[in-house]
C-alpha cells in the first residue's frame, strides 16, 4: 500500500513539472496574472493588500514567506524606538521575524518595479516585509494582521 502512495506521490509530481515545463516556462501562462484573474485585486494595485502592504521585489537574500523588520543600523533614536517596540509586540503575539540593517535590489526589472520600491523604501522606518509584501511604518497590529491575513484593529 505504502508504494502504490509513493508512485502516486511520483507521478503527481511528474504531472505538475510537465504543466509547469509546457504552460509556465513556455510563456503560454503568466502565473501572476493567472493568480490576479483567479484570486482578484479588490480595485487595488495587483498584490497590494488591504492594509496597504505593496507587492514589490524583494531585496536580495529576503525570503518570500514571513515577516522582515528593515531598519537602518544607526537610524534615529525615533525609528529605533518604533522599530523595538515592533519586534516586541510580534514577539509577544508568536510571529516569528528576521530582522536586516540592509537591502540590496539587484532583481528589478523594470521603472514600475522601481518606484513601487523606492515608495515603500524612502518612507519612515522600520520598513516590513510580509510574505512579499512590503510597508514603511506599519503600526505593530497592521504587521499582525497582515501576516495572519486578518483586518487590523
Amino acid at each position: 500500500m505504502n508504494a502504490l502512495k509513493v508512485c502516486a506521490g511520483a507521478l503527481l509530481l511528474v504531472a505538475g513539472v510537465g504543466v509547469w515545463k509546457t504552460y509556465v516556462s513556455t510563456g503560454r501562462v503568466d502565473p501572476k496574472a493567472w493568480v490576479s484573474e483567479h484570486v482578484g485585486s479588490g480595485g487595488k494595485a495587483e498584490g497590494d493588500s488591504a492594509r496597504g502592504f505593496k507587492s514589490m521585489p524583494l531585496p536580495d537574500g529576503v525570503p518570500s514567506r514571513g515577516v522582515v523588520v528593515f531598519a537602518p543600523k544607526h537610524c534615529t533614536s525615533d525609528a529605533a524606538r518604533r522599530t523595538d517596540e515592533l519586534v516586541r509586540h510580534l514577539s509577544k503575539h508568536g510571529v516569528a521575524y528576521s530582522r536586516t540593517d540592509s537591502a540590496s535590489f539587484n532583481s528589478i526589472t523594470s521603472q514600475e518595479e522601481a518606484t513601487r520600491v523606492m515608495s515603500v523604501m524612502n518612507g519612515p522606518v522600520p520598513i516590513v516585509y510580509v510574505n512579499g509584501r512590503a510597508k514603511a511604518n506599519p503600526t505593530p497590529q497592521e504587521v499582525v494582521a497582515e501576516f495572519r491575513g486578518k483586518k487590523a484593529g
